[in-house]
């Protein structure tokens, strides 16, 4: 009889644990980022570009509320600065490669209403960014490139709206505003003057319009 209660007592502790830890694991991808305003591979309105599948997602409840989360991204054309448009408005010929890969980490904070559950969070980031450019405009005869990386470190800060198809399958939309400092190293010129980034530091503030969209699995 003793061994039946206590086989009993465990089953139980052991089904409450397991139920009390379900789907504090959240997986995600992000289908595309937006970042507006900004040149790149597609335009999008005046200037921006669109990335198509950017980011891996994880996150980790602690509590109903509160969520550790990691991000890791790999951007393809992650285009920021200079602006060419400025530069060359009529180029004949352009070419312009930037890839980026970053990861960030942070919590959020945040209550669900029915299907919906929106949130504030921060993270901070570490981003490494390989670019570089060439142009040529036969009418003004301007003309430019550049080859340069750029590791920036810094904070996000942002709001995100998570919808919940059901309790395991959500989707989630994420902007942000970062501050962060850039160090960047390289070298170009612009009409014939040289141009050399060494070690070149400087704050910047960015908003992006999307930076994760992301299908969630939660387990």
């Amino acid at each position: 009889m003793k061994k039946t209660v206590y086989t009993f007592l465990v089953l139980s502790f052991l089904s409450t644990n397991l139920f009390a830890q379900e789907h504090i694991n959240e997986l995600g991808v992000s289908l595309f980022s937006l970042e507006t305003y900004k040149p790149g591979h597609f335009d999008f309105g005046i200037g921006g570009y669109i990335n198509p599948l950017n980011s891996i997602v994880y996150k980790r409840a602690l509590n109903e509320d509160l969520k550790l989360r990691g991000i890791l991204i790999a951007e393809i054309n992650a285009s920021n600065l200079p602006d060419y448009r400025d530069d060359c408005n009529d180029c004949e010929s352009f070419t312009h490669t930037a890839n980026a890969i970053g990861l960030s980490a942070g919590a959020q904070f945040g209550r669900t209403y029915n299907k919906f559950s929106p949130y504030g969070y921060a993270d901070l980031f570490y981003r490494y960014k390989d670019e570089s450019a060439e142009y040529f405009n036969p009418w003004s005869f301007s003309s430019g490139q550049y080859s340069k990386n750029i590791n920036s470190f810094g904070m996000r800060i942002g709001f995100g709206l998570e919808y919940n198809f059901t309790d395991r399958l959500s989707v989630t939309l994420e902007p942000y505003l970062s501050v962060a400092q850039e160090i960047t190293n390289g070298e170009g010129n612009r009409n014939y003057v040289k141009l050399n980034w060494d070690n070149s530091k400087e704050t910047t503030v960015s908003l992006r319009g999307v930076n994760i969209l992301s299908l969630n699995v939660k387990f």
